[in-house]
């Protein structure tokens, strides 16, 4: 039997004139053949139309707008871009509700933090992670009275893009492997990633001093979180007010401890043998971006992994892929020659690069 997407116009057309008579000239112009013609276009069409409609019923190649009702259906939902917070201060106080812009974002006062030193939390009004890193001055919309300067000065609560389209397929998918009940391992983990600013966590039982549920989590850019972004996780899962009563989305009898991963710098020294006409200096940029990246992986990996290894070996392979360089030798990680083994509840982030 022929799939719908290959039931084209072409084999539409083959199939209606072989079913004719032989004595009806079926030849292409003939009375007939345009006749079939007409209705050959319209049925390529509605096949077209079933091949669609096959393809979003299934989770493995559903668009995303299919995906995303499949997914509804099997309460595992996608994960919608959030606001960004930031801290800003500014020369004198500034009313609640005030609008202020910074480059091509707009935001919000809705809190003081510091009536004295003239500290506020804004609310981007846009989604998404882009405004997390910028910083600098504020200009008002609208007047302000007495206002001279104001500035972000730090972000209090990462805003998130929307879930990437194949990482939320790869989610739902696993749904059909495991079954999610209130309180067991992989209900935990999948409600708490829907939590804004988290990226990865880890749960462990701890039976002492008092039995509890120890849940580590992990940042945007699979960084240390903030401290903020762990007391809204714990808040939304076990408030430390009344823990194990059941308010948060842990249920009752479960006392849950939020921490944030801890973070380990990885100070690397190098030796590089660069082609004619580049040198270590000039090369100095590229070989931090592809540290950084080397170790951002490796971050990635820390939510399914009991040990992170920072290997030499691979360090050196991601350099000498470089442009320019030819050979790479000698690689110290913290002073030592040998792979650098990373703790529980610990990620790597890079320190000091020294090239020789």
């Amino acid at each position: 039997m022929q799939r719908f997407e290959e039931m084209t116009y072409e084999a539409i057309m083959r199939s209606m004139m072989k079913d004719m008579p032989d004595d009806i000239d079926t030849s292409e112009g003939s009375l007939i053949f345009n006749a079939c013609a007409k209705q050959a276009v319209r049925l390529e069409e509605a096949y077209l139309m079933l091949a669609g409609i096959e393809q979003n019923m299934y989770a493995d190649t559903a668009d995303l707008e299919h995906l995303i009702r499949n997914g509804n259906d099997r309460g595992c939902y996608i994960n919608q871009a959030t606001y960004a917070e930031m801290t800003a201060q500014f020369n004198c106080e500034v009313p609640l509700g005030s609008r202020w812009n910074l480059d091509e974002y707009n935001y919000t006062v809705y809190n003081v933090i510091d009536e004295k030193e003239h500290t506020y939390r804004l609310g981007c009004d846009s989604p998404g992670a882009e405004p997390n890193h910028i910083m600098g001055d504020l200009d008002p919309i609208g007047y302000v009275d007495n206002f001279e300067w104001g500035r972000i000065i730090k972000c209090t609560l990462e805003g998130k893009d929307q879930e990437e389209t194949e990482s939320y397929r790869a989610r739902l998918l696993a749904t059909y492997n495991y079954r999610g009940f209130a309180g067991n391992r992989e209900y935990y983990k999948s409600r708490i990633k829907e939590l804004s600013g988290v990226y990865g966590c880890k749960l462990k039982r701890v039976k002492t001093p008092s039995d509890r549920i120890a849940i580590t989590i992990i940042g945007q850019d699979y960084r240390k979180p903030s401290q903020d972004v762990i007391t809204a996780t714990q808040t939304a899962v076990d408030p430390i007010v009344n823990s194990g009563e059941g308010e948060g989305f842990a249920p009752i009898g479960h006392r849950v401890t939020i921490t944030g991963v801890e973070e380990t710098s990885v100070n690397i020294e190098t030796t590089i043998t660069c082609e004619s006409g580049y040198t270590a200096e000039a090369l100095k940029s590229y070989i931090n971006q592809t540290i950084d990246e080397y170790l951002l992986n490796l971050r990635k990996e820390w939510e399914n992994k009991e040990t992170i290894i920072v290997r030499i070996l691979q360090i050196e392979a991601a350099v000498v892929n470089i442009k320019g360089i030819i050979d790479v030798a000698d690689t110290k990680i913290n002073g030592k020659a040998e792979n650098l083994q990373i703790t529980d509840g610990t990620v790597p982030i890079k320190g000091d690069i020294t090239c020789i």
